[in-house]
């Protein structure tokens, strides 16, 4: 009888959810308009549209908080378009602006004249890629969406699906097949592995997304890490709210500028890591994540951000609606307790200056200065501070194409050397690795590249890094990276890459005289349909 009831609970239940689905589904479908995908953070689109702000062809973009949506993707398109209008355009600088327009030509439609673009489309393979990667030696590979490279051979094959229904719906679905043949660095441990890579699905009421599922984010100004949240670990799945195109606020609050925000909810379901509280003996598996990003840009020369993540919850620690806001937004941090959390707050800061060879030495056509300075949850402000700063120099020599970036982060703060990614019940890392910097706890990090496009067709990369892992410990482990990297663009829709990396390091694991020396090569093709 006892089950018999229990029963009939759980389909009244189950019945409730699905009407509650549906009246949500039917007000979605009655004011959904436009909604698009995200474009993915490895993307070359980024480092274009990076070219057109630094020829003064874009003023408003937010380029400090990614992906992307294909609508915003246009509305700068737009924006650069009209401002080419205005000035004249070198060959070079054309040609690029007009292949990105054609990649975008339905978006740009649409954002022209709204219900222009089809309403209703699939791709089932919008982009094909397979790569093959070499590793002699422990190679570290970071910044790669989690994808996980071991000593030997290495391969990888994935393609994009996509699609868009009745202008109320777009999807997203990235499968992936993974060989590794030395999994773990062990001789003989071959694995072959077929995923979900990335997929999600996107509502758009009026300029609010709403996307569920899988994806990766990045968020902050650097180039080459973020203190918060960046593509170094396996994207994960994810509720998120933020705007589909950047807007401006209402009333004074128009000042900002246009403005862009994130809000995440995910909980993060790692199965092969169960973490059980030492003092408490609460399993803290599957914790929630939280976070909230928001952007401006008061000045079409300055862009400001701020950021938060909380991680708090898991199985032995049910948390409901009121837990949540009291550890989310009133600082509440209760060691051992279910309040308990681990806390990282951020703001950031970058600066574009065009035109700099009117006005001084020819050293660059533009420069963009960058800063990122966040803390940990304890102290007010918090003394657990971390920063990550950086610039980049476009045309350098006023040489068309070519770029200098140079970044330096550091993730040891004085007061506790070891506070940063790091917490005894929630440590902000997924499947062992990092939201943010990838160098992680108690490091530094400086990365220096040299780059050029020629014409929009081929391209180089130079580029060295120095990791320093447990600087405040007497034996300090040090990352010397060589790496070169080059690709072009074959007819109109085929690319191919090639990379190789070399690697130094001393005390390897921190352990004195330990040295080891590691090789990468790299080949990847890539075919859009």
């Amino acid at each position: 009888m006892r089950e018999t009831r229990k029963m009939k609970k759980t389909v009244r239940i189950y019945k409730r959810s699905f009407v509650i689905s549906s009246v949500i589904f039917a007000l979605f479908c009655a004011f959904v308009v436009h909604a698009s995908v995200n474009i993915p953070l490895g993307s070359a689109f980024y480092d274009d549209i990076s070219t057109l702000v630094s020829k003064g062809l874009i003023k408003s973009d937010l380029s400090s908080t990614k992906p992307f949506s294909g609508a915003e993707a246009a509305r700068l398109l737009v924006e650069a378009k009209g401002q080419a209008e205005k000035t004249g355009l070198s060959t070079s600088v054309s040609n690029l602006l007009d292949r990105i327009s054609k990649e975008y030509k339905d978006e740009i439609s649409e954002a022209n004249a709204p219900g222009s673009a089809h309403a209703t489309y699939i791709k089932p393979m919008e982009e094909l890629s397979i790569s093959y990667n070499f590793l002699d030696g422990p190679y570290s590979v970071f910044n790669n969406e989690g994808i996980e490279y071991y000593d030997g051979h290495n391969a990888t094959a994935r393609f994009q699906s996509t699609g868009k229904l009745w202008n109320v719906v777009s999807f997203y679905i990235e499968p992936m097949f993974l060989y590794n043949q030395n999994v773990e660095n062990i001789d003989g441990d071959e694995e072959g592995e077929v995923r979900l890579h990335k997929g999600y699905v996107k509502f758009n009421f009026r300029n609010l997304d709403m996307q569920i599922g899988r994806d990766s984010l990045w968020w902050g100004p650097g180039y080459h890490g973020s203190l918060l949240m960046s593509n170094n670990a396996k994207p994960f799945d994810m509720i998120k709210l933020s705007n589909q195109r950047a807007t401006l606020l209402p009333w004074v609050f128009s000042y900002l500028g246009p403005f862009r925000f994130n809000i995440i909810l995910s909980r993060l379901d790692d199965s092969d890591h169960k973490i059980i509280n030492s003092a408490t003996g609460d399993d803290l598996s599957k914790p929630y994540l939280h976070g909230a990003r928001l952007n401006f840009k008061p000045h079409p020369l300055v862009e400001l951000g701020l950021s938060h993540l909380v991680m708090f919850g898991g199985e032995g620690r049910r948390v409901n609606a009121a837990d949540f806001f009291k550890i989310a937004y009133t600082g509440q941090n209760r060691d051992n307790g279910r309040l308990d959390s681990n806390q990282e707050s951020a703001v950031d800061i970058a600066l574009t200056i065009p035109d700099v060879d009117k006005f001084i030495i020819p050293i660059a056509d533009s420069i963009k200065f960058y800063g990122e300075i966040g803390g940990e949850d304890t102290g007010l402000p918090p003394d657990r501070r971390a920063y990550l700063a950086g610039f980049g120099l476009n045309d350098l020599f006023t040489v068309q194409g070519m770029k200098l970036r140079a970044e330096y982060a550091n993730l040891s703060p004085n007061s506790v050397p070891t506070a940063w990614y790091r917490h005894g019940s929630y440590p902000m890392q997924y499947e062992d690795r990092v939201f943010g910097h990838h160098a992680g706890t108690d490091s530094d990090d400086l990365f220096i590249e040299l780059s050029q496009k020629f014409e929009n067709r081929f391209y180089y990369k130079i580029g060295f890094d120095k990791e320093r892992k447990g600087i405040s410990r007497s034996i300090i482990q040090e990352k010397y990276q060589y790496f070169f990297e080059t690709g072009c663009h074959i007819e109109e829709r085929f690319d191919v890459n090639f990379r190789y990396a070399y690697e130094e390091i001393e005390n390897f694991e921190n352990r004195l005289d330990d040295n080891r020396t590691n090789n990468f090569v790299g080949l990847e093709f890539k075919y859009d349909f």
